[in-house]
C-alpha cells in the first residue's frame, strides 16, 4: 500500500519540522489585502470549519504548474510574485506562497489550513489552557480578517480565522476542491482532548465503523475534520487536506507523470480504494479521496 514507507516518513517529519515566521507561512506582512473569503459579508460565522488554506513552498512557479496541470486551477499572482491566489470555476481556494527569498526557505512543501473562529483573542486563551500555543503575533488581513498561526497539544501547526464577515456556507464540495481535514496525530487522545477543549468541537466516532479509533470534529451542525494515530512513526503530527476527485488511482497516476510522488496507492483495503496521498513536486502531501453525499451522511 506504501511504496516506501521510509521517504514518507522523512517527508512529513521534515514538513512538520519547519517552522516558519507568521510573515512567511501567511504570505502577508502584519497588514495585508488579499480577496474577501466569501461576498455575502452578513453570511453567519462557522467556527469550526476549515475556511483557507496555504501552500508554503520553495517553488512557486513548480507548484501552479503541478496544480494547474492536474486539477485545472487557476492563479492570481500577485505583482511582487510571491504569493498566488488560487482559483477555480470562479472560487477562491486558497493561495501558494513561493518563500524562496526567504531568509530561511522551506526545505520543503506543506499545506496549512485556517480553521474560523468567533473571536480570536479568546481563541488564543482558550488555546493555551488546553496546552496549545501561539507561534507569533496576529496578522490583520484587509477583506479577510486577522489570522494566527498554531501549534496544538500534539504539535501540529495550523492557523485560526477570525473573519471580517461570515465565513464560506457548508455545501457539496465539487470534485477539484476541498473536501476533508485529517490530523495524523502521534497522541491521537491528547488531540482529541485539545481540540474539544480549545475549540469546543464536539467528537463522535464514525458511524460506519464505530470501533476504529477514528474521531471526528463536529461544529455548527457539521462534521469537519477527523483526528488519528499517525501510521508514520518518528513524525510530528500534521494536518492533511483532502480534495474531491472522481478517480483517485487515475489522478495519483497523472500526479506522478507531473512530478509528484504517490506515497498511499488506492487499495480496496483502504476505505474501499476510494483514496489517495500523494506529494507535490515540491514535497507537500494531499489526499485525493473519491466521495458521494450518501458515504458523507454516514460519518
Amino acid at each position: 500500500m506504501i511504496r516506501s514507507a521510509a521517504f514518507a516518513r522523512s517527508h512529513l517529519l521534515s514538513i512538520a519540522v519547519v517552522l516558519l515566521c507568521s510573515a512567511t507561512t501567511l504570505g502577508c506582512t502584519r497588514s495585508s489585502s488579499l480577496p474577501a473569503l466569501i461576498e455575502d459579508e452578513s453570511a453567519p460565522k462557522l467556527p469550526g470549519k476549515f475556511v483557507w488554506h496555504n501552500l508554503i513552498t520553495n517553488d512557486g512557479e513548480a507548484a501552479r504548474t503541478f496544480y494547474g496541470e492536474l486539477f485545472g486551477w487557476e492563479f492570481d499572482v500577485k505583482k511582487d510574485g510571491r504569493y498566488s491566489v488560487i482559483t477555480y470555476q470562479g472560487h477562491n481556494l486558497g493561495g501558494i506562497l513561493d518563500a524562496s527569498n526567504e531568509e530561511n526557505p522551506p526545505k520543503t512543501g506543506r499545506w496549512l489550513s485556517a480553521i474560523s473562529v468567533a473571536d480570536l483573542n479568546e481563541s488564543l486563551v482558550a488555546l493555551g489552557k488546553a496546552g496549545g500555543k501561539q507561534v507569533d503575533a496576529p496578522i490583520n488581513v484587509s477583506g479577510v480578517g486577522r489570522v494566527v498561526t498554531i501549534e496544538d497539544a500534539d504539535g501540529a501547526l495550523l492557523h485560526l480565522l477570525a473573519s471580517e464577515g461570515g465565513d464560506p456556507p457548508d455545501v457539496e464540495p465539487a470534485a477539484h476542491t476541498w473536501l476533508w481535514h485529517e490530523l495524523l496525530a502521534n497522541d491521537a487522545a491528547r488531540a482529541v482532548a485539545f481540540y474539544e477543549a480549545a475549540f469546543a468541537y464536539r467528537t463522535e466516532p464514525l458511524k460506519k465503523q464505530p470501533t476504529w479509533e477514528y474521531r471526528v470534529l463536529v461544529s455548527a451542525g457539521a462534521p469537519r475534520a477527523g483526528i488519528m494515530k499517525t501510521p508514520f512513526e518518528g513524525t510530528r503530527s500534521v494536518w492533511i487536506p483532502y480534495l474531491r476527485v472522481d478517480d483517485p488511482a487515475a489522478t495519483a497516476e497523472r500526479a506522478s507523470a507531473l512530478g509528484g510522488t504517490v506515497v498511499v496507492a488506492p487499495d480496496a483495503s483502504v476505505r474501499d480504494g476510494t483514496l489517495a496521498l500523494i506529494l507535490d513536486p515540491t514535497g507537500a502531501p494531499i489526499a485525493l479521496q473519491k466521495w458521494s453525499p450518501e458515504e458523507g451522511a454516514s460519518l
